[in-house]
């Protein structure tokens, strides 16, 4: 071996001395790095799959009419709450509460989805449905804070819909009519068969 190999293997030698070490740790750190990020996306998946499967399973105890169905869907919704399924299932909670004439457990579930959901369209769903309890219970006020509130175009033409049923129902009739008007030329589909007749009916009286 000649001096210039011996000098090379003496630097390459010196190297390892001085940073073997941190680069025996660096490897063994972005190694855990790897495979923690691994076992936290399973754990994230298998987290996923018991919520859904969680909801699935609470909608139907619900959907059936089953003993407890309400109990284990607020207790469900309790233990994934601020999560989608716990939003998904506060409105099945709700719709089943209303359907039972219990109008305060459906305003408290709906409630909950329109001050706890991130999804525009998820809480625009839950306003609504929120209104037309609110409306059901005479809180008129309400109502209408759920109606005028900001919401997708999808959803604009039920809003607008609903506020005029709840002018009307206050005996409002030029601000029903406003909003039946606004109703019609609004965004969305989710239009009901009777709102020409509505409009009708107070463009006579």
């Amino acid at each position: 071996m000649d001096q210039t190999e011996e000098q090379q293997v003496e630097r390459i030698k010196d190297f390892w001395a001085e940073h073997g070490k941190g680069i025996i740790a660096g490897a063994v750190i972005g190694f855990g790095l790897f495979f923690g990020w691994r076992y936290y996306d399973s754990a994230q998946i298998s987290a996923q799959n018991a919520a859904s499967a969680g909801y699935q399973q609470v909608a139907n105890q619900l959907q059936q009419g089953s003993e407890n169905a309400l109990a284990n869907t607020q207790q469900f919704i309790s233990e994934h709450q601020g999560s989608q399924y716990a939003h998904l299932a506060s409105l099945q909670l709700a719709q089943y509460a209303a359907s039972e004439a219990d109008l305060a457990t459906a305003v408290t579930a709906l409630q909950q989805v329109v001050d706890g959901s991130d999804d525009n369209n998820l809480k625009a769903v839950a306003r609504i449905r929120l209104a037309r309890v609110l409306l059901a219970q005479q809180q008129y006020d309400a109502a209408l804070a759920n109606v005028q509130a900001e919401v997708p175009s999808a959803y604009q033409a039920a809003a607008a819909e609903l506020e005029g049923d709840i002018y009307g129902a206050q005996g409002n009739n030029q601000q029903a009519r406003e909003a039946y008007q606004r109703a019609l030329a609004a965004d969305g589909e989710a239009l009901t068969p009777a709102l020409e007749l509505k409009l009708n009916s107070l463009a006579t009286s």
